[in-house]
């Protein structure tokens, strides 16, 4: 479970856009371009790497479509999770497609157990595997940085329902809000960034979830940093550490 929100937050760090402010948008849309992100937890200790880059891009930001890949490695086993994702233009503002998301990672995941159990490749498992899928629905948009950006501007919010088998599992985003206007310094280099500010939840049966996140936004880029707090604990920080 872990694996998949980290994706998802992943592919979200590159599919913010922006069009007809400025001449580059909020998105690394140099094809063959590589963001590479370190994830870290509170005491700054490294859990994984995420390597983002756009594969294929068509039309424009006021009316488009992009592939975009994003490989994770998990830094405890060095078990590596890819995928493919299509990005849709709309006015200025990527949108993601989670069902095809979801549906890939799901795949994944099950083929990946399956595997560790021994029986990923005969008949009756791969049959489970596909009844799973087929009776699985995503609903509802991820939303990025719209091309208009202001300091003081808030941002519309979103939710992404998810249904697997008699399982429903809720993805929200509320309280969207630049905040500021800051220069940035990682790995990678200094940007000038948007700050936004943001709440995230998530509901999982008997389980939900709320978290602050604060992200900094560079254009032609995307994310160059994000740091996730519960309350008013640090949880973990995400910086771009290299772009290659």
């Amino acid at each position: 479970m872990r694996n998949f929100f980290i994706l998802i937050i992943g592919l979200l760090m590159i599919s913010v856009a922006a069009y007809g402010q400025s001449s580059e948008p909020f998105f690394s849309s140099k094809s063959g371009r590589v963001l590479v992100y370190e994830d870290l937890d509170a005491d700054g200790n490294l859990i994984s790497v995420n390597a983002d880059s756009l594969a294929v891009m068509t039309g424009d930001f006021e009316e488009g479509q992009a592939t975009v890949v994003s490989t994770i490695i998990n830094q405890g086993d060095s078990s590596r999770f890819r995928s493919k994702v299509l990005m849709k233009f709309d006015r200025g503002e990527v949108i993601m497609d989670m069902a095809a998301l979801m549906e890939e990672a799901m795949q994944m995941g099950m083929e990946q157990s399956l595997d560790a159990m021994g029986s990923g490749k005969d008949a009756e498992s791969q049959a489970a595997m596909k009844e799973v899928l087929d009776k699985t629905t995503v609903s509802g948009e991820c939303r990025g940085i719209p091309a208009e950006l202001s300091v003081g501007m808030e941002l519309p919010d979103y939710e992404i329902e998810i249904k697997v088998m008699f399982i429903t599992s809720k993805m929200g985003c509320t309280d969207r809000k630049v905040i500021g206007r800051e220069s940035v310094t990682t790995p990678a280099g200094t940007f000038d960034c948007f700050v936004v500010e943001e709440t995230m939840t998530a509901k999982a049966m008997m389980v939900k979830e709320k978290t602050r996140q604060v992200s900094w936004y560079a254009r032609g880029i995307g994310l160059v940093r994000q740091q996730t707090w519960d309350k008013k604990k640090l949880t973990g920080t995400t910086v771009l550490t290299s772009i290659r």
